[in-house]
């Protein structure tokens, strides 16, 4: 081979590496548009390892770590950019990127100027790589990107890539749907081949969902790229929302299929999976991607939605609690704190459920029905220490013997304790419970009947009263709320009848149980206490006649109550 043929031959494989390396670069760029992060990074870690001083590849790599928010990781590559090459756009136009998301406008201001200085005037790609960190960056900003798309358009009129980034623009804004159609459709008058403006169209319609024209623009890039993976989840998540789901399952296990089950494409599929509400699998996927990668903390979230979904409380719980604790509060949601909380319970943890109940509630006030809940479970387990009580004083009158007087006293100081701890637990079961009616729109008597039962059992019978009053003021009709009136005015706050407190509940009772026979006959009991009550009452108060009419009815209502007739027998008038 003579020197002429020897120098071809290294001009041609020179060449060659370029166009290799050409289309690597391409085709990691192409991995970005096709949103495949993860396979994008590993084109530009493998260009870098055979140059680490490939300013477009750090560019292209740092700019995958900053659209997966690494951004430390981006500066880092971008800074190198730099340092190899000064004059380089790209390395100042990627250091924007991470001062946008900073919202550090200053900087973002003082590189973009540099990266512009340094660009050849018949170039439009800076202002194109400027726009889409206002586009793609966390905070995006409609109007810088339109400035620097607009100057792009003034070097390059007919370039279909700066449309498709002007519809990206408009996308950003809820408004703004119309604009980004318009766009998307000057890309595909340009170039009726683009498949990325294609698909741009039918994403746009499928999330608007209007699915009808979706579907026709998303099968039109299909056809013109079978091998366009975003179309996939795309055109299965137009099947789900179109009660299609084999369909659906189809397209997106041939999506996985070209992913080579790439974590990206992972990580949409356990998010379609959980949307779909295919729990079982949900799990199975999710943790598939968290065996790879830890760091999509929203998947903890989905794991204990799942778990729980699935009847798996205790193993929901570490997940959510995880994603909890690491997401900041402005962020959490009220379904977050709700599901936690009913696994919490599920799981036997009442007291720590209980807390994150109220946590949920703070989050949203509107949920009153939580505070209800709330006062329930305090009441099952005041009901619970009672019980006790209860107990203790059953065994208490069982011992008679004298030999075992100790023994006795011993029980009844532990029924004193336990009921005790039963009282202050009624207290704050029905604190709650007036703390849900202060929150009520209409105060249910239920409510006020609750806290009425709770007090009494608390043995707080003022509170317990006005409880009960409120109850037959809301529901006049209501028969108990009188029936527990009447056990406290008589038994507990004028036990001596010669306060009065009990003849308006009693009269009231009376005249509402002559209108009823059935429900005068369950409560004859109390009818009794009224009559023999207002007998007492009046005959202190020297009115004989009407003591007597009293206790004439209750002999009436039972002829042989002794005491009743002992009574009788003494009176004269």
């Amino acid at each position: 081979m003579n020197f002429m043929n020897l120098r071809m031959a290294g001009i041609l494989f020179l060449l060659m590496i370029s166009f290799a390396n050409g289309q690597t670069l391409q085709e990691g760029q192409k991995k970005i548009e096709m949103k495949q992060l993860e396979g994008a990074k590993k084109t530009f870690k493998a260009l870098l390892d055979k140059d680490a001083n490939n300013v477009e590849a750090l560019f292209y790599l740092g700019k995958v770590y900053w659209l997966q928010q690494k951004n430390d990781s981006a500066m880092v590559l971008f800074q190198k950019i730099t340092s190899i090459n000064p004059e380089s756009p790209l390395g100042y136009v990627g250091q924007g990127y991470v001062y946008l998301n900073q919202k550090n406008d200053k900087d973002n201001v003082m590189v973009n100027k540099k990266a512009l200085s340094y660009s050849k005037p018949k170039d439009p790609s800076t202002y194109m790589n400027i726009a889409e960190g206002y586009i793609y960056g966390a905070f995006p900003n409609l109007e810088k990107a339109l400035e620097n798309l607009e100057k792009a358009k003034e070097i390059s009129k007919n370039n279909p890539k700066i449309f498709i980034l002007t519809g990206d623009a408009y996308a950003t804004k809820f408004d703004g749907k119309g604009n980004a159609m318009t766009n998307y459709e000057s890309a595909t008058d340009m170039d009726k081949n683009n498949v990325q403006a294609w698909f741009k169209i039918g994403e746009l319609d499928a999330h608007s969902k209007n699915y009808k024209d979706a579907e026709p623009a998303l099968k039109k890039a299909r056809e013109l790229d079978s091998l366009y993976v975003p179309v996939y989840p795309e055109l299965a998540e137009l099947f789900f929302y179109s009660n299609r789901l084999s369909q659906a399952k189809e397209m997106y296990r041939i999506y996985l299929s070209l992913c080579d089950y790439d974590l990206d494409a992972m990580v949409r599929y356990a998010s379609f999976l959980y949307l779909s509400k295919d729990y079982e699998n949900s799990i199975k996927e999710i943790l598939k991607v968290q065996s790879k990668d830890t760091s999509y903390l929203v998947f903890n979230k989905f794991l204990g939605y799942s778990y729980y979904e699935v009847g798996k409380y205790a193993e929901g719980i570490p997940p959510l609690r995880k994603y909890i604790n690491q997401t900041p509060v402005a962020k959490i949601e009220y379904k977050d704190y709700e599901y936690y909380y009913k696994m919490l319970l599920k799981t036997g943890q009442d007291s720590l459920g209980r807390i994150w109940m109220m946590k949920a509630y703070n989050l949203d006030t509107t949920k009153t029905e939580l505070l209800g809940q709330f006062a329930e479970m305090l009441n099952k387990e005041a009901d619970a220490i009672y019980k006790s009580y209860d107990s203790l004083n059953r065994i208490a009158d069982t011992i008679t013997k004298k030999a075992d007087t100790a023994l006795k006293a011993r029980v009844l100081r532990d029924a004193a304790d336990i009921f005790k701890q039963a009282s202050n637990k009624y207290h704050e079961a029905s604190d709650a419970y007036n703390f849900k009616l202060l929150h009520s729109i209409h105060p249910q008597a239920a409510d006020y009947f609750v806290i009425g039962k709770d007090l009494y059992r608390a043995a707080d019978y003022d509170n317990a009263d006005s409880a009960f009053k409120r109850v037959t003021e809301i529901a006049p009709t209501y028969i108990p709320g009188y029936v527990y009136r009447v056990n406290i005015n008589v038994y507990y706050k004028d036990t001596l009848a010669t306060t009065g407190s009990a003849v308006a509940v009693c009269d009231t009772l009376i005249e509402r149980l002559k209108v009823d026979s059935v429900t005068a006959a369950k409560n004859k009991i109390t009818l009794m206490t009224c009559y023999k009550y207002l007998g007492t009452y009046y005959l202190k108060k020297k009115d004989c006649k009407k003591g007597k009419e009293y206790y004439l009815k209750a002999k009436e209502l039972d002829p042989s109550d002794k005491q009743v007739l002992d009574i009788l027998k003494g009176l004269n008038c």
